[in-house]
């Protein structure tokens, strides 16, 4: 095992903010230290005595030996907050995390420490705590041989990947989820192999390319249905009816969020999961062009989480949904009352709070406000240019150049066209075939 004496001495020294020249003195050399810490050279007991003294420790601790008794508890810490964190338990989470930071201290093995550094981080973006990216940069910089162990590496990937996928940025999360996936074989941690299919699936949905979303979520849920995992396989089964609602498979769709509901009726899950799968529903319905079943499931995925809460961008998403589904009807009284509170409920989630202009826009369009109208969609196709979805900016930019066309407006209205033309051949590139023309075939 890479990751051993050499690691403890270096945590050990970072922690009493010893440079490797003050740690080696009288003792050995600095280039010496060096090939320790970095797992090349190990020493015998006559050095390792007296690092372990000027380290305020003891050989035993920096060999990474410590009570089976301590291991299993915090390994059971460990257990306890993940699963705290899957059904939305956020107290559990918190109380478990803070017993498992202070039986640390008396740890040694530094699997055990990196899985409780990388819980804390799990935690602090679960509850949309600012100081994560901090915390993720001194992780970095205190394991810097993480790839020495694979589940470690992935569930390292995976936060790096969630971070971006939070703030929208899909290209680059699916770049982490994409290396993480590479490094799957080497992995025995089977949650951790569905988590990453579960997050390129929601990913590859998300990047308008739901046969893929269907590929890796069908995945995720082979292996937590093999593990009796009810509540993620019912996560990624709302994630699998999107997808499926993606490609207009709408009577799959239907089929994948109504097993959630009869799978929740048995288990005593979250009401915060049976929210997201209203919502999908209500998605669903709507593009079914069933407008009442579509208003009576959003409102169902409000109504059914209290007294939880939830986060305010699920709730902006819900209106935002509420919002289409009102236009669609020509209600745009009610449209517009929805819209606006899913925008002031975005805030943080752009993507999401730029498809709430586009719908802005509809509105004003259909209330002949064309300049308004006009304006949200220059914005809308502004910020999807800077978040990086070619889908979008497409259909936003075909939208505004024929409206610019039709209204006279000439010279625009080609800008558009030919920004929509740029990125829709970003989604579907061209078939590429010779211009000349081949030879002639010589007859005999």
């Amino acid at each position: 095992m890479i990751i051993g004496l050499g690691h403890n001495i270096r945590r050990r020294r970072k922690k009493l903010g010893l440079t490797q020249a003050e740690l080696a003195e009288g003792i050995i050399s600095v280039p010496y230290l060096s090939l320790i810490e970095n797992e090349k050279a190990h020493p015998k007991p006559d050095i390792l005595n007296p690092l372990a003294k000027r380290l305020r420790t003891s050989q035993k601790e920096l060999l990474g030996v410590t009570d089976r008794h301590v291991l299993r508890k915090a390994e059971n810490l460990i257990d306890k907050i993940r699963n705290a964190l899957v059904y939305e338990d956020d107290q559990e989470a918190q109380s478990n995390l803070e017993e498992l930071k202070q039986l640390a201290d008396l740890i040694a093995d530094p699997k055990v420490l990196i899985k409780t550094d990388l819980l804390e981080i799990n935690c602090l973006i679960h509850f949309s705590e600012a100081t994560y990216e901090e915390k993720l940069k001194a992780f970095e910089t205190k394991w810097e041989q993480l790839e020495d162990d694979a589940n470690l590496m992935v569930w390292y990937l995976r936060i790096k990947g969630n971070i971006l996928f939070m703030k929208d940025q899909l290209d680059q999360a699916l770049f982490y989820y994409k290396e993480a996936e590479k490094v799957i074989p080497q992995v025995t941690d089977e949650l951790e192999k569905a988590y990453i299919y579960g997050n390129l699936g929601k990913t590859y949905l998300l990047s308008s390319n739901p046969s893929l979303g269907i590929l890796y979520t069908e995945k995720a849920i082979a292996i937590m249905m093999r593990k009796d995992r009810w509540m993620e396989m019912c996560s990624m089964l709302n994630i699998l009816g999107a997808c499926h609602t993606h490609k207009g498979d709408y009577k799959d769709a239907i089929a994948c969020f109504e097993r959630v509901l009869r799978i929740a009726d048995q288990f005593n899950f979250s009401k915060m999961l049976l929210s997201r799968t209203f919502h999908e529903l209500g998605v669903c319905y709507l593009k079914l062009k069933d407008y009442n079943q579509a208003i009576a499931s959003l409102h169902r995925s409000l109504e059914v989480v209290q007294p939880e809460k939830l986060p305010d961008w699920e709730v902006g998403s819900v209106h935002r949904v509420l919002c289409q589904t009102y236009l669609a009807t020509g209600r745009l009284n009610q449209a517009e009352e929805h819209i606006t509170q899913a925008i002031s409920l975005l805030k943080g989630r752009e993507r999401m709070k730029t498809e709430c202009l586009i719908f802005l826009g509809q509105i004003h369009y259909l209330r002949e406000n064309y300049a308004e109208f006009s304006q949200c969609y220059q914005e809308a196709i502004d910020t999807f240019l800077q978040l990086g979805t070619p889908e979008k900016v497409a259909h936003a930019a075909h939208t505004l150049g024929t409206y610019y066309i039709h209204s006279g407006h000439r010279e625009e209205g080609v800008h558009y066209l030919l920004l929509a033309v740029e990125y829709y051949h970003r989604l579907v590139p061209g078939y590429d075939f010779d211009v000349l023309f081949p030879e002639p075939l010589q007859l005999t």
